[in-house]
């Protein structure tokens, strides 16, 4: 390479570092933008289970039990409980937690905390759709050694 390129190339590397350091914030700025359109509370309104070719549409009776699942940056929770705390006839509590990662689109949970233990170190692939306030999950939970493998589609209420 004769001088008059080695000069060329050196004025240019600053322009060139500087152009790859804004694309790995452009990426890291979309990343956050996604996640904050996620972060919130949200009360389950309905779940549907589909096994094979049977699906299960269970509404979930505020009057008897709730759901709530929520988001930070990199995290998830949720809670579902009885409303008449474990005393009625069926009594009910289910909790868990992890990281997750979204795209906008595809969200993965990695369940690391769950009142199910054999549910624990866990990933879980599904799609995420909004609808205003309205946040629709679908995708399968496929767990061979408990026996569960099913479709499921959660809605929830944004509350928070």
């Amino acid at each position: 390479m004769n001088l008059k390129n080695q000069i060329l190339l050196l004025a240019m590397l600053p322009c060139m570092l500087f152009s790859c350091n804004n694309a790995s914030e452009q990426q890291k700025e979309n990343k956050a933008s996604k996640a904050k359109s996620l972060t919130g509370t949200y009360r389950l309104l309905e779940s549907k289970t589909i096994k094979g070719k049977d699906t299960v549409t269970a509404f979930t009776d505020t009057s008897k039990t709730e759901m709530f699942k929520m988001f930070n940056e990199d995290h998830f929770s949720f809670f579902n409980h009885d409303k008449e705390k474990g005393k009625g006839k069926e009594p009910h509590f289910l909790a868990g937690g992890g990281t997750y990662s979204f795209d906008g689109k595809n969200y993965q949970e990695r369940l690391q905390y769950c009142s199910l233990r054999d549910w624990e170190s866990n990933k879980f692939d599904f799609e995420l759709e909004f609808k205003g306030d309205t946040l629709i999950q679908r995708g399968e939970e496929n767990l061979p050694e408990l026996g569960v493998k099913h479709t499921i589609i959660e809605t929830y209420l944004k509350i928070k």
